[in-house]
């Protein structure tokens, strides 16, 4: 779905994953945001903006996480506040993936870079990992307001054996805009998914 221009923030890029056997991903699409925080680029700053649209800070500031995961429970923010990083979407530890040299179409995973001033919303279940970094390479992570502890798993597991993943995706509430707040680009393309 194409949105327009919202409060000077052109809509992100869209990227919808398939389940594999190992991550079960999400029909709503991970949105990338490039080049929006605010300057001076700083975690303070980074903080500051994407917690005044209703997302609250996880953890510390993190540097490149290369093990495959993803979490059933919560939606997941991302502010890149420097570096660069090759990040691997939607598998699980155990899947077979496209290199990032090969072409073959038949592979899951997507290979994303990720730069400083970016943002990226992973919704729940959406597979992700560092595949390589440079620049020194720091990000932000951020839950949406009211989000339960975050659950990780590894995709080490079919899904059939994870009893009750499928179920806890699809309970996790739309959340509003970690960029533009409100419903900003993200509730109209994740609500078209949805109705």
């Amino acid at each position: 779905m194409a949105t327009q221009e919202v409060s000077g923030i052109a809509p992100p890029e869209q990227y919808v994953l398939p389940a594999t056997k190992y991550c079960p991903n999400n029909k709503m699409p991970v949105l990338v945001y490039r080049d929006v925080l605010p300057s001076p680029r700083t975690p303070e700053t980074a903080q500051a903006w994407i917690e005044k649209h209703g997302w609250f800070r996880a953890g510390i500031l993190w540097p490149a996480v290369y093990r495959r995961h993803f979490h059933p429970n919560v939606h997941e923010c991302y502010a890149i506040v420097s570096g660069s990083s090759e990040v691997l979407m939607g598998v699980g530890k155990f899947d077979d993936t496209e290199s990032a040299s090969s072409k073959q179409d038949d592979q899951p995973g997507l290979c994303l870079t990720l730069r400083e001033g970016d943002v990226i919303v992973h919704p729940a279940g959406t597979g992700h990992s560092n595949i390589s970094d440079e620049g020194n390479y720091r990000y932000l992570s951020f839950f949406p307001e009211g989000s339960p502890k975050w659950i990780t798993e590894n995709g080490d597991k079919p899904l059939d054996e994870l009893t009750g993943v499928l179920d806890m995706i699809v309970q996790v509430p739309m959340p509003q805009d970690p960029v533009t707040g409100d419903k900003g680009h993200l509730v109209p393309i994740w609500g078209a998914v949805e109705s």
